[in-house]
Formats: C-alpha cells, structure tokens, sequence
C-alpha cells in the first residue's frame, strides 16, 4: 500500500479479534512516532505501553470497558509533559555540539527563547512576568509580527498536546502498513489513568489507543466526512 491507500484503510476500530499482536509491531510503530513533527524538537511526550496484566484490566475500566478497549490485545496511553523541556533541550544542544554545528543562534534559542516559553515556577510568579512581557509586546505587534504566547500552563499544555497528537497519528498509520488496527480513545477517566502511571500534573493524557487486528464487526458504519468545500478553504 502506498501512503493514500494506508490513509483511506485506517480506521477507528470498535472490535478486535483475538489474534496476538507481535511485540515488533507495537516496538516498530511506537519508535514511528519518534520520527513525528515537534515543537522546537523538544519531543514532550511519553509512550506507555501497558503490559501488565492488572494494570491492563484498571486502565479498562478507566476507558469506561468500551469495546476498543476491552478487546484490545494492546493498549498504549499516550502522554504530553511541559516538564521534560529542559532535559530534552540540553540533549538536542549535546547532539549539536557533538556533530560541530551548534551555531550561536541555534544555542541563543535553546538557551533563551525556549526558557522564556516552557519555564513556569510552582507559584505562578513566572506567568505573571510573562503576561505583563506580553501585554507590552503587543503594542509592538501593532507594527510588526510577534510572539504573542504561550502565556500560561493551559497555552503550553497545548503546545505539547499538538505535538503528541501528531505522533499518535505515525502509531496508527504504522499498525495499518503492518496490518493491525487501532482506536483512539478519549473517552476515559483522566484522574484514574494518572494514578495507575503516577503521573504529576505537568503531564496530560493525550488519548489511549486500543491496538489488534479488526473484527468484521469492528468498523461501526461507513465513513462519513461532511462536505469538503465547508472545511477546505482557498484563499487567493
């Protein structure tokens, strides 16, 4: 299959077969999503991969025990974080160094914009300065384009989220050229699925995607997408 054809495949599926998804599948799509698109290459999220069987049945029920998921032969919850950014960043800077190409304006951006954008302090006094660093920015953007944000943990959180979306998107794409399907999943209880992965409040579930290979009965009806004309729009 080429890419259209892997596009016009992929489905949300309701039903899986009891067929046993290879654990290459699941190594081989999940280090696809490694290769997605990212803010700055700050690669702000996480991959759980649940094979424990206990922590499987609490992570069914948190989804609601909706048939993507009860079905599932694999689940794997996907998190964004906005408290990674500066391991990660200081990763990408050694990566640069030891190749010989960290210019002075790729370490002025790792080194200054990017704190400016992801730092937050736990009293909320860096929001604060930011806010007020933005309020006089904007009469400059009366002149010429600025940076008008993120300004609070919720614009970051959606950054991130953005982000981590996009490589969800190479998982389910990579389990359809391996011919295994999947179901995103956002229907779950957000508070439950952090306690069974300890995860703090610098982190948000993204989705949980239910993985195997489709039931006949999987597909709940035909695809339907409205009218393209409503949502592609030219401009000239």
């Amino acid at each position: 299959m080429d890419f259209f054809d892997l596009a016009n495949k992929r489905r949300s599926i309701r039903k899986f077969t009891d067929e046993e998804v290879p654990e290459e599948v699941i190594e081989k799509s999940l280090k696809t999503a490694l290769l997605a698109a990212n803010s700055s290459n700050l690669q702000p999220w996480e991959f759980y991969w649940i094979k424990d069987k206990n922590k499987k049945e609490e992570l069914i029920k948190a989804c609601f025990s909706q048939n993507a998921a009860k079905t599932a032969k694999e689940l794997v919850v996907a998190v964004s974080r906005i408290d990674t950014w500066k391991r990660n960043r200081d990763l990408v800077i050694s990566h640069y160094k030891s190749k010989g190409k960290l210019l002075p304006l790729v370490e002025k951006y790792y080194n200054t914009l990017v704190p400016l954008q992801y730092y937050y302090d736990p009293f909320g006094i860096s929001t604060i300065l930011r806010k007020i660093i933005l309020f006089f920015f904007n009469f400059i953007g009366f002149f010429k384009p600025i940076a008008r944000g993120p300004s609070n943990k919720h614009e970051l959180f959606e950054i991130v989220t953005k982000t981590t979306a996009l490589a969800c998107q190479n998982i389910m794409m990579s389990l359809v050229a391996q011919g295994y399907d999947s179901c995103p999943m956002e229907g779950f209880d957000n508070s439950r699925v952090k306690k069974l992965l300890n995860l703090n409040n610098k982190s948000h579930i993204v989705m949980v995607l239910g993985i195997g290979k489709r039931d006949p009965k999987g597909v709940y009806g035909d695809r339907y997408r409205i009218d393209e004309d409503l949502v592609i729009k030219i401009v000239d």
